[in-house]
């Protein structure tokens, strides 16, 4: 490829720049600033399956079973094709992040939107509808890159070097590190299961002198082992060692004490949790001391109108970045899940840091994203940093609008 790797011809990034823009009332240079960061981020995704077939695999069997919204990408890239149909561009785009993007989508918005300062609601949707635009491309126009496993890593190897010509120079280090491509990146080339081929005669003498002392190895160690077994054979019986063996009756107590001990510890961990619904959706289990827990019957009491503050302690973030440690996925699918089905609740996620009002704040979006991440619409969100700065400190608070607004 002698051009670096692009979703969109920049004819075409004027029309989708307009088109998110509108979209997400961002504004249209701002957007045409974060296109080549998105773009970043799909190849680098792309780049990843060089080292995983199984994912590759499943991208395969995705593209033969979806067929590209055609029409609406028609649409999204111009400007007198009428509205796409955004809804069908986030299911096809979405689908794609599921196998390229797997639980990274939260970190790389948060990561866009701290360094490039956009709005989080247009960097979650400007990556999915840039994966619609990505697995367009790739069912329209590099399908060929999709015969094999093999053809895919050597159709974008070439590219590897766009990935810094794509992504801004700020979020570089740490884009690698949350897509983890430091083994893709560095300069070592790629191998797909190439079968062995000597390329000359000192490989073969080579080859020849390996196997000769592998045998020979291998008859030495025979004689040995040969010898060993004719010394203990005519070794005396050890009575103490006999006196050792352990009865049958024995081990079957000993196994029933095993049993027991699993069963034991299995209906601790049951004890441990809670099973819990919401209307009309599937059971689920929390921890009995999850914060879930207090917030599902909040939520659940219509006769309870004051606000509800609950203070987090399952949620911890790293002293070495400013991301979180102990994601803990249930919570923020459990909040997102229960914000959905009570609409007429709204959360505020306070946090202190003992590194400062900044750092607070930049948790607090951390947070903020991931429940925009799962599907949570944004403007039912705030954030605020708590006064008290001398500890790390994470609290949801829940309110009710009335109905009579």
């Amino acid at each position: 490829m002698s051009q670096v790797f692009a979703l969109i011809t920049p004819e075409e990034k004027t029309f989708f720049a307009k088109r998110l823009a509108d979209l997400c009332t961002e504004k249209q240079e701002k957007v045409l600033d974060l296109i080549p960061a998105f773009e970043a981020v799909v190849l680098g995704s792309a780049l990843k399956l060089f080292r995983n077939r199984i994912r590759f695999n499943a991208l395969y069997n995705f593209m033969l079973a979806k067929s590209a919204p055609q029409e609406e990408v028609a649409k999204l890239l111009s400007s007198g094709k009428g509205m796409p149909d955004y809804e069908s561009l986030y299911r096809f785009g979405e689908g794609m992040m599921g196998i390229l993007l797997p639980d990274k989508k939260s970190a790389i918005a948060t990561l866009l939107g701290g360094q490039l300062g956009a709005k989080s609601s247009t960097i979650i949707k400007g990556l999915t509808l840039s994966y619609a635009l990505y697995g367009f491309r790739l069912k329209e126009y590099d399908y060929d890159a999709l015969r094999d496993f093999k053809s895919f890593g050597e159709y974008y190897q070439p590219t590897k070097n766009d990935f810094y010509a794509l992504a801004p120079p700020k979020i570089q280090v740490a884009l690698i590190d949350i897509l983890v491509l430091k083994d893709v990146l560095k300069g070592d080339s790629v191998v797909y299961d190439e079968p062995f081929s000597p390329s000359d005669d000192k490989t073969k003498r080579n080859y020849s002198i390996f196997l000769i002392s592998l045998v020979a190895g291998a008859i030495i160690v025979a004689l040995i082992l040969f010898f060993v077994n004719r010394t203990s054979e005519e070794a005396p019986i050890d009575k103490e060692e006999t006196s050792e063996i352990i009865p049958i009756d024995s081990l079957a107590k000993l196994n029933d004490s095993l049993t027991k001990v699993a069963l034991d510890s299995s209906r601790a961990t049951n004890d441990s949790l809670t099973t819990l619904v919401w209307p009309e959706g599937k059971p689920f289990q929390v921890p009995k001391e999850s914060i879930i827990v207090a917030f599902h019957a909040y939520v659940s009491d219509s006769t309870v109108v004051t606000p509800l503050d609950l203070a987090c302690t399952e949620l911890e973030f790293s002293d070495k970045t400013e991301l979180l440690s102990t994601p803990k996925t249930y919570l923020f699918k459990q909040i997102a899940s229960g914000l959905t089905k009570f609409k007429e609740v709204d959360v505020q996620v306070q946090v202190s840091s003992e590194k400062g009002p900044a750092t607070a704040k930049e948790h607090a979006y951390v947070l903020k994203n991931r429940l925009v991440g799962e599907g949570l619409n944004p403007k039912r969100i705030t954030v605020a940093t708590l006064p008290n700065s001398s500890n790390n400190e994470i609290i949801f608070s829940f309110k009710k609008r009335s109905s009579l607004k």
